[in-house]
C-alpha cells in the first residue's frame, strides 16, 4: 500500500510541474529582430582565366552594399592587399591578381541602421598566369618557332626547357609580344615560360617538325609496302590516292603538319598478325562514299595488336569508322582527339564489331558529328570507353537498323561513358518512328559493368527511348552548350558550366 501512495504521489507531482511548465511557455516566434546584418552566406570562389577570382554568394534584399577584403595570409587578414564595395546587384564579383598564389577573401554585409555583418571568409588559389597567345600552325618549324604574348605586357626573359636556354627580351619585342626562338632541335617537345623577373607570367608548349619523308609526288601505296617493320612514315602536306591498303606490318604512318594534314583517299585494312599501327595527323577521306569503312579487319586472320588513331580527320566513308565482320582480332583501339564527320551508315554501324574479338576501345577527346547509324555494335565482349567526346547530329540515320549509340550485347566486360555531350542527335522517322536511343531495350547485355558520369544533352530526339528512359539513370543533366557556329564545324562551348566541368572534346572548351 506505501508503494502504490507513493507511486500516486510522484504521478501527482510529474503533473504539476507539467501543468507549472506550460504557464511558463514563450509566444511562438515569428520574427528575428536583431540590431547587426546577418553575414552573408554560400560563400563560393571560382578561378577564371586562370588568374580571376570569382566571388558569390546569397544576396539579401535587406542589404545596402558588401564590403569585400583580400589578403595573402592564409585567412589572418593581417595584412588587406585590396578592398571592394559592391551593392547587391553586382554580385558575383570578379578581380585579378597573380598566378599561382593563395589568396583569403571575406565578405560583410551592411545595412542603414544596423551593425556591419560579421566576416564570410575563403581561401582559393589561383592558377598560372597565362599571357601567351595560342600558336598558330605556321609558327612552329622544324629548328625554330615563334612565340606571342600580350603586347605590351611587363616581361624581361623567356625560359625555353630542354636546353635551359634563358632568353632575354628586347624593348622591341615587349612592345610587338613577340619572339622568335631559334636553334631549336627537330621532333622535339619544348616547354617555354615567360617571366617578369621571377614571376611566371605565362607557359607554353609545341613540338618542333620532324622532317618530312614522304612527299605528294611518291606513290604512298608503294613506299608502305617498301618499308621496314616498325617504321615511321613522316607525310607532307598534300593529297595522297592510297586506294584500298592492306597493313602488313607495324608501322606509323603520320602527317609532318598537325595544322596542315596531308590528305589521303583510301582505307586500311587487316588480313594477318601485325603487332601495331599507328596513325596520326592524317586528313582520311573516303571519297564520297567509295569506300565502306576506314579500317577493316577484313579477314579472320586479322589479328592487330594496337591501332592508334591520333589528331586524325576522317570523313566520307560510306558506313563504319572501325570495323570487323570477319572474325578478326583487334587487340586495343585507341582514338584521340580526333574528328570523325559525315560517314551516313546506311550499311552498317560505326564502331562496327560483330565477330571476332576485342581487347578494348577507347575514344576520348574526340567529335563525331553529321551521321552515322548506330554510334557503336559490340557483339562481343570488350572494354568500351567514351570520354570527353562531343556527338552532334549523330546516329541520325532514318534506317530500321539504327539502334543509337551503344549496344554491348556480347555478353560481358565494360561500357563508360564520361563527361560527353550530346547534341540534336537522333532523328524522327519515317511514320513518326524515332531513332537515336543512348541504347534500345535489351542492347546492353547483364554482364557489362556499367560506368556512366556527367553527360549533358540538348535538343535530342529519341534519346530517352528504349533502355533508358531517365537521363538520371547515366548522370545526365539538360544543357545548352552555345555552340558558336556548328553548322560550319565550330563546336567551341560558351556555356560556363560545361566549360568548369570540362564537358565534351577539349578543343572546344576556352
Amino acid at each position: 500500500m506505501k508503494r502504490i501512495l507513493r507511486n500516486i504521489g510522484f504521478a501527482l507531482g510529474m503533473l504539476s510541474v507539467m501543468v507549472a511548465c506550460e504557464d511558463d511557455i514563450d509566444p511562438e516566434i515569428t520574427e528575428l529582430e536583431t540590431d547587426r546584418t546577418f553575414s552573408p552566406v554560400n560563400l563560393t570562389a571560382f578561378i577564371r582565366n586562370q588568374i580571376e577570382i570569382e566571388l558569390n554568394w546569397d544576396v539579401k534584399d535587406d542589404v545596402d552594399e558588401y564590403l569585400v577584403e583580400f589578403s595573402q595570409d592564409s585567412l589572418k587578414f593581417n595584412t588587406i592587399i585590396r578592398t571592394v564595395t559592391v551593392s547587391p546587384d553586382e554580385v558575383p564579383i570578379r578581380e585579378t591578381f597573380s598566378g599561382e598564389t593563395i589568396y583569403s577573401a571575406r565578405v560583410s554585409a551592411i545595412s542603414e541602421g544596423q551593425q556591419q555583418s560579421k566576416w564570410s571568409e575563403i581561401a582559393v588559389r589561383t592558377g598560372s598566369e597565362q599571357i601567351f597567345l595560342p600558336i598558330e600552325g605556321p609558327e612552329i618549324q622544324d629548328t625554330y618557332a615563334t612565340v606571342q604574348w600580350v603586347a605590351g605586357s611587363e616581361v624581361t626573359n623567356l625560359l625555353v626547357v630542354p636546353g635551359n636556354m634563358l632568353l632575354p627580351l628586347s624593348d622591341a619585342q615587349k612592345t610587338a609580344g613577340e619572339a622568335t626562338i631559334e636553334g631549336l632541335k627537330g621532333a622535339t617537345d619544348y616547354v617555354v615560360s615567360i617571366y617578369n623577373g621571377e614571376i611566371k607570367r605565362g607557359t607554353t608548349q609545341f613540338s618542333t617538325l620532324k622532317e618530312a619523308n614522304v612527299f605528294p609526288i611518291d606513290d604512298l601505296s608503294a613506299v608502305i609496302d617498301a618499308a621496314a617493320e616498325g617504321d615511321t612514315l613522316i607525310l607532307a602536306s598534300g593529297a595522297y590516292n592510297l586506294g584500298g591498303k592492306e597493313i602488313t606490318k607495324s608501322i606509323t604512318i603520320e602527317g609532318q603538319k598537325f595544322y596542315d594534314m596531308p590528305v589521303i583517299e583510301g582505307q586500311f585494312s587487316c588480313a594477318s598478325a601485325v603487332s601495331s599501327v599507328t596513325l596520326r595527323f592524317l586528313d582520311m577521306q573516303g571519297g564520297g562514299g567509295a569506300y565502306g569503312q576506314f579500317f577493316n579487319a577484313s579477314a579472320a586472320e586479322c589479328n592487330l595488336g594496337a591501332l592508334n588513331v591520333e589528331g586524325c580527320e576522317i570523313s566520307g566513308y560510306s558506313n563504319n569508322i572501325v570495323y570487323n565482320n570477319s572474325g578478326g582480332t583487334y587487340g586495343d583501339i585507341y582514338i584521340s582527339g580526333t574528328y570523325i564527320h559525315d560517314i551516313p551508315g546506311g550499311g552498317g554501324d560505326g564502331f562496327d564489331f560483330r565477330g571476332g574479338a576485342v581487347g578494348s576501345l577507347t575514344v576520348e577527346n574526340s567529335t563525331i558529328t553529321t551521321g552515322i547509324r548506330s554510334l557503336l555494335r559490340m557483339q562481343v565482349p570488350a572494354d568500351v570507353s567514351f570520354t570527353n567526346c562531343t556527338f552532334y547530329r549523330a546516329c541520325n540515320a532514318d534506317n530500321g537498323n539504327n539502334s543509337g549509340f551503344f549496344r554491348m550485347s556480347g555478353g560481358g566486360n565494360s561500357l563508360e561513358v564520361s563527361n560527353c555531350l550530346f547534341v540534336e542527335t537522333g532523328v524522327e522517322g519515317a511514320g513518326g518512328v524515332v531513332y537515336g536511343n543512348w541504347a534500345r531495350a535489351g542492347n546492353i547485355s547483364e554482364e557489362v559493368v556499367l560506368t556512366y558520369s556527367t553527360n549533358f544533352y540538348f535538343d535530342e530526339i529519341g534519346l530517352w527511348e528504349g533502355e533508358y528512359t531517365d537521363p538520371g539513370a547515366v548522370d545526365a543533366a539538360e544543357a545548352d552548350p552555345g555552340f558558336v557556329d556548328p553548322e560550319n564545324g565550330d563546336f567551341t562551348v560558351t556555356n560556363q558550366l560545361l566549360i568548369d566541368l570540362g564537358v565534351g572534346d577539349s578543343r572546344w572548351l576556352q
